[in-house]
């Protein structure tokens, strides 16, 4: 059977094993229009050597591990000593007591991103223009197939320009498209020259449309953008869709004629996908991840705690407001954390609260030695800005929940004891100079951890707690019902938030694995407990598919419909007497599975 590579997003129906015709696609299982498996659907020789061979066989896999359906998990033994936490169907945060299988609910694929148009009029007959320019609506066939291309003619060094003033807060791509006719390419003319304040990019148009585009990194207030014949001395061509957006790529041309900066519409996603989530242990350093009065905190602000609704579902979430005081407007929270490993993540929930606040930035002192200053927007998809890096080596996430919450990421390197965290709001920008009166940002979930991925969240009220990791096994006569020794065939599909040296991903006994990583964190790889197969090319958060196959001869297996990779085997997987799900061989698997099956039978093609 063949294994197509998954395309982006979870809920991606083409992401699946076989065709567009297969198992994971619009014939099979993973269809989200489709109640049930129908063979008939299937191309046969896609999968076995003939039609009969197949028949009866891949519409009953004898372990199907889907956390669609909850009683499929019950042949699993889970074991964690802790309480833990998981997100259920709607986004909410919730407890998972211990001793159970974690279903998580992953953000599903993007389907509209949200989009900004800042350029007031993309009419250029409303721009402003120098005397000698000239502009003419209507005059050739836009990329779009409508008559709607301008004509943008300047014809000396002087006097030529045509432009608009913007103010910019975080990196903005400015974009536009031009072509050229015959005349202007044989007469030098067709050169086009951006302005971005005293920066003057210059593209060569041809007979045909394309866009250019050159971005901003702000921030930039009255910066003018727009179009320059400063140097080129002469330009005659043709222009259409000029496009001012946050980010540093172009999306589609958003037309604007109001007057004002355009806000289309937010991001809307797919349905949450439940998963099983496996996390290796980690420690919640920060004593208090619901702030209480029990903190030492600063006074450039008014506190309130248990304020509003948190990501929970619970009326824990703490508000912090500018009363008006002048200077920095920033509040304090002092907690002495003390770490020994190489990298830490600090992480918190953040929602824009009153008066029109949608920025937050937050402050560490002593991080690496240095402050280091984050700037998050709490708004559309989510952005952010490194604003002081301290020492260097620091890189921010920003990730999406409902009812207007973000989890806000900084990961770097290992801070001192004694740590200062100072919470600064804004609402105009990066820079809290810029904060008003009654201003406000809602704040919950603070949570300080040793590694490089921030794990799911892990409550504390003022002490440290450590989350056990997730150990889950199938054994005795459950593993016995579906596994045969002889022959069969593995397929998951999963997606890991970073690959961990030597981490287990899939083993049927301590020394056999099915799949797993070692040496090189992009490297999928299997043993048998005499030889390797490997596969190089993971990447970290994307879904991939994974397959091995054996009998008592062979064993060969495929990531993302790559070549397979087969070796002998030797006798040891015929005698495994359990299957562990993400943990043993040195490290935990660190991310999430969608789908674990299992048939009991071996396969030429994968």
């Amino acid at each position: 059977m063949k294994l197509l590579k998954a395309e982006a997003g979870v809920n991606d129906g083409k992401a699946g094993l076989l065709s567009a015709a297969g198992l994971f696609a619009k014939g099979g299982i993973f269809d989200k229009k489709s109640e049930s498996f129908n063979i008939q659907e299937l191309d046969p020789y896609l999968l076995f050597d003939s039609r009969e061979s197949m028949l009866g066989t891949l519409e009953n896999p004898t372990l199907d591990l889907d956390p669609a359906t909850p009683s499929t998990l019950d042949v699993i033994t889970a074991t964690r000593s802790s309480v833990a936490t998981r997100t259920l169907p709607d986004g909410t945060i919730a407890l998972a007591e211990q001793d159970t299988v974690r279903v998580d609910y992953t953000q599903g694929a993007e389907l509209t991103p949200t989009k900004f148009q800042n350029f007031e009029y993309t009419e250029f007959d409303q721009w402003t223009k120098g005397s000698n320019t000239t502009v003419e609506a209507d005059v050739t066939d836009a990329p779009d197939g409508s008559m709607t291309g301008y004509r943008l003619h300047m014809n000396s060094s002087a006097g030529t320009f045509l432009r608009q003033s913007i103010t910019v807060n975080s990196p903005t791509v400015f974009s536009v498209y031009v072509k050229a006719s015959a005349e202007s390419i044989a007469a030098g003319t067709n050169q086009l020259q951006m302005q971005v304040y005293n920066i003057y990019p210059t593209f060569t148009a041809t007979e045909q449309w394309q866009r250019v585009s050159y971005v901003i990194t702000g921030p930039l207030s009255n910066t003018t953008v727009g179009f320059n014949d400063g140097v080129v001395g002469h330009t005659d061509l043709y222009i259409w869709g000029p496009q001012l957006e946050e980010g540093t790529t172009a999306s589609d041309f958003v037309e604007n004629t109001t007057g004002s900066p355009k806000f289309i519409t937010g991001a809307t996603y797919g349905p949450r996908v439940p998963m099983i989530l496996v996390e290796p242990s980690a420690t919640n350093s920060f004593l208090y991840s619901q702030p209480t009065s029990a903190l030492a905190f600063g006074n450039s602000a008014t506190k309130t705690f248990n304020d509003a609704i948190a990501p929970n579902g619970e009326i824990e979430a703490f508000r912090i407001t500018h009363n008006g005081a002048s200077g920095s407007v920033n509040f304090r929270a002092t907690s002495s954390i003390t770490f020994g490993s190489d990298s830490m993540v600090l992480s918190v929930w953040a929602k824009a609260g009153s008066g029109g606040n949608n920025y937050f930035t937050w402050s560490f002192q002593n991080l690496g030695g240095a402050v280091v200053r984050a700037g998050f927007k709490l708004e559309g998809d989510g952005e952010t800005q490194l604003i002081t890096s301290g020492n260097g080596g620091h890189t921010l996430q920003i990730e999406t929940y409902p009812d207007g919450w973000y989890r806000c990421i900084i990961i770097g390197n290992t801070q001192s004891s004694g740590t200062t965290t100072q919470f600064l709001y804004t609402v105009s920008g990066y820079n809290e100079s810029s904060s008003i009166a009654g201003g406000s940002v809602l704040l919950w979930g603070f949570q300080v951890e040793a590694g490089s991925v921030a794990t799911s969240y892990i409550p504390t009220s003022g002490s440290t707690v450590t989350r056990a990791a997730d150990s889950l096994v199938i054994s005795g006569s459950a593993f016995s019902d579906f596994f045969s020794g002889s022959a069969g065939t593995f397929f998951i599909q999963a997606q890991n938030r970073t690959p961990e040296l030597n981490g287990a991903v899939l083993m049927a006994q301590n020394s056999n694995r099915m799949f797993f990583y070692k040496s090189n964190p992009n490297r999928l790889s299997t043993y048998d407990g005499g030889t390797f197969t490997h596969h190089d090319g993971l990447v970290a958060n994307q879904l991939f598919n994974a397959a091995v196959t054996f009998n008592t001869s062979n064993r060969s297996s495929s990531l993302d419909g790559s070549a397979l990779d087969t070796d002998t085997i030797n006798t040891q997987w015929a005698g495994a007497d359990m299957l562990k799900i993400g943990f043993g061989y040195s490290n935990n698997f660190n991310g999430h599975y969608r789908r674990i099956l299992f048939w009991p039978y071996h396969s030429d093609s994968l």
